[in-house]
């Protein structure tokens, strides 16, 4: 893979939005609406009572849509794009539905039309939209989940890496897609399964305590052929390279307390089942994630800059996301922070360090209590090697960006979130050395 081809599969690889972009938020099972949903507000919608009929037999569906427009000043080029993303996604109760107790199923897929900004800024490391990729409609997600217990979990068939590992709640907020697949593994693991693409693989999750949870999946190692199968559709399902592998512990504490049905009267309340936070950490709920990943390639993927190519790869990684405070009268809302950081080895690398973090501000405007505004800011640092070794990355010691923002919710289900971004080295792969500022706005409608 050329570090060109590279830069490509950066903007490709930007992670959905976790706010309105990925999934429905979970399914009333009466009325089979979720719970931000612009049907709320019509009655339900024209198709209410198919809806409710199909949840009663649980089957339950969501119909996303965003659509965002950008302008630039600076990188390759100025301009401004649009470019839209159409979600259909499904679940099913296997159990409610055929009697098969525990089992579920969930697919998802995108259409997505226009052009992001990624060509007018140099193919940037840390694409500036979470649904930038190539025009095209797309299967994402396709698989099977058994359930055994209230502890343990499997999940196979077509699944992505960003749908569950190295993800942040409070970083979701963020449009940059960098807050979502992490700049590091746009760059290293860019051509790995993540959004728009994903492959086959099986996830196995695991409650240790209640509060203790690990995570393990394998993955086919690439949902493209680097010689040149573009999978352009996600219906290649390709199974025959040497896999990805990840791991991930998770810990959360001061969660809020568990009720038959969900959360006690949306508060926190409850604690003593829960544990509580490290040692100097607030008592506010948090989670702390630990992981690693391996990446095996028959001397494919890896361009080494000095040695040739390595039949492996690597990383770790490590993520918080805390409360920091929280509104009296809603303490689902209030002040959340969050950081994330990230290594691999330099000699086989294009970025060898990483690092994140922000924070959310959300219900403190009376007059509009389910608003929210935040400030990000990440930091990708280009390997000793590859400036060494690459013409790419010549110009380039790092690439970084902040970024700004404000979601107003008009009614459950529809947001606009003016967006302002700054970047500085943008473009490190293409050519580097040169900033610039975006800014755009994102409406998102959930159905």
């Amino acid at each position: 893979m050329t570090m060109k081809t590279m830069g490509t599969a950066c903007s490709a690889a930007a992670l959905f939005a976790l706010g309105f972009g990925a999934t429905a938020a979970l399914a009333d099972e009466k009325d089979g609406l979720p719970e931000a949903s612009i049907a709320t507000s019509l009655n339900g919608g024209p198709d209410a009572s198919a809806r409710a009929a199909l949840a009663e037999r649980g089957i339950t569906y969501g119909i996303n849509y965003i659509g965002e427009t950008f302008s630039s000043s600076g990188g390759a080029k100025d301009g401004s794009t649009y470019q839209g993303r159409l979600e259909l996604l499904v679940d099913a109760d296997l159990e409610k539905l055929w009697g098969l107790k525990g089992l579920t199923f969930h697919a998802n897929g995108y259409q997505l039309h226009g052009r992001g900004l990624g060509g007018h800024l140099g193919e940037p490391i840390m694409a500036i939209s979470s649904i930038e990729a190539d025009p095209s409609t797309y299967l994402f997600e396709l698989y099977l989940e058994q359930k055994f217990g209230e502890r343990v979990s499997i999940r196979a068939g077509q699944l992505a890496v960003d749908s569950e590992f190295f993800t942040s709640e409070t970083g979701g907020n963020f449009i940059n897609s960098t807050f979502g697949w992490a700049g590091i593994w746009a760059a290293d693991v860019g051509y790995a399964n993540a959004y728009p693409l994903a492959t086959p693989g099986a996830r196995v999750k695991v409650d240790l305590t209640d509060n203790l949870t690990f995570l393990a999946a394998i993955y086919n190692g690439s949902p493209t052929n680097p010689a040149g199968d573009t999978n352009e559709n996600g219906t290649a399902f390709r199974t025959n390279d040497d896999p990805f592998l990840i791991q991930e512990l998770q810990y959360k504490y001061n969660q809020p307390a568990k009720a038959e049905g969900g959360l006690k009267d949306g508060g926190y309340k409850g604690y003593k089942d829960f544990a509580p936070a490290p040692s100097g950490i607030t008592s506010l709920p948090g989670t702390i994630k630990l992981g690693s990943w391996q990446h095996t390639e028959d001397k494919s993927f890896f361009e080494v800059y000095k040695t040739g190519l390595f039949d492996s790869n690597y990383g770790f990684y490590a993520s918080i996301d805390q409360q920091i405070y929280a509104l009296p009268d809603d303490p689902k809302k209030g002040i959340n922070v969050f950081a994330r950081v990230a290594g691999t080895p330099s000699d086989r690398n294009a970025v060898d360090f990483y690092f994140d973090g922000g924070v959310v501000f959300s219900g403190f405007i009376p007059s509009r209590p389910d608003d929210s505004f935040g400030a990000g800011f990440a930091y990708a640092s280009v390997s000793d090697d590859a400036i060494k070794y690459s013409d790419d990355f010549a110009n380039s010691k790092y690439e970084s960006v902040v970024e700004l923002f404000y979601k107003a919710q008009i009614v459950p289900g529809l947001t606009i979130q003016p967006d302002l971004q700054y970047m500085w080295n943008v473009g490190g792969i293409e050519k580097g050395g040169d900033d610039a500022i975006y800014g755009g706005v994102r409406v998102s409608v959930a159905y």
